[in-house]
């Protein structure tokens, strides 16, 4: 069970029950009233009401210009690529590791069979010589 609570700049937040089955809220400040329809960001709680910029305010503090689509620098292209480059190479050492880790049980199964196969011809070898001693 869970209640939704709001942060005072807005966002959400959900409070679970814990095991005595009271709800654990934020550290933050938080209220139960959620911001209104049609409010604008920045928008923040005063403690009792909501208070933000309605579209027309916030419309208005736009501007009319229109914006350039960002074109990355050389250096920031580049940056960008190598971060790639180690994110990958990271989930491939992920999952070699992974592969390791796995191969490695996987020898330590068979090496306790072979040592299970190992005393168990010993105890047979031993059982056919007290036979033959006992001819």
């Amino acid at each position: 069970m869970f209640k939704q609570v709001y942060l005072y700049d807005g966002t959400p937040f959900l409070a679970f029950k814990d095991e005595d089955g009271e709800y654990q809220y934020p550290e933050e400040a938080w209220t139960e009233t959620a911001p209104p329809d049609g409010i604008y960001r920045p928008f923040y709680f005063n403690g009792n009401e909501w208070v933000g910029a309605t579209r027309e305010e916030w419309e208005a503090n736009q501007g009319d210009k229109e914006k350039e689509p960002y074109i990355p620098s050389t250096n920031e292209y580049m940056l960008a690529q190598t971060q790639m480059q180690v994110a990958e190479s990271s989930s491939q050492l992920r999952d070699s590791q992974n592969k390791l880790a796995d191969s490695m049980l996987e020898i330590a199964e068979k090496d306790k069979r072979i040592n299970d196969l190992e005393e168990q011809q010993a105890k047979i070898l031993l059982e056919i010589a007290e036979m033959k001693g006992d001819k």
